[in-house]
């Protein structure tokens, strides 16, 4: 759960982190959270992929690597 105070004036971006999952750990949505009305921002994916993409494209390309379509 996360709880954050929105500053309207200034961008916001949080970056997640784990600390040391197996890479094989799929990371996601929490199933009970995701309806037809509110869909997955984000698809599962492995530490392993998160791991690689964050460290080789940065967080905008792993924003955009991990965006639900």
């Amino acid at each position: 759960m996360h709880r954050a105070v929105v500053n309207s004036e200034k961008e916001r971006i949080s970056i997640p982190t784990f600390y040391c999952p197996s890479p094989d750990a799929v990371i996601g949505p929490a199933p009970q959270l995701v309806t037809d009305d509110e869909p997955a921002v984000y698809r599962q994916f492995t530490f392993e992929e998160y791991n690689r993409t964050i460290w080789t494209g940065g967080l905008h390309e792993c924003l955009d690597a991990f965006h639900a379509t």
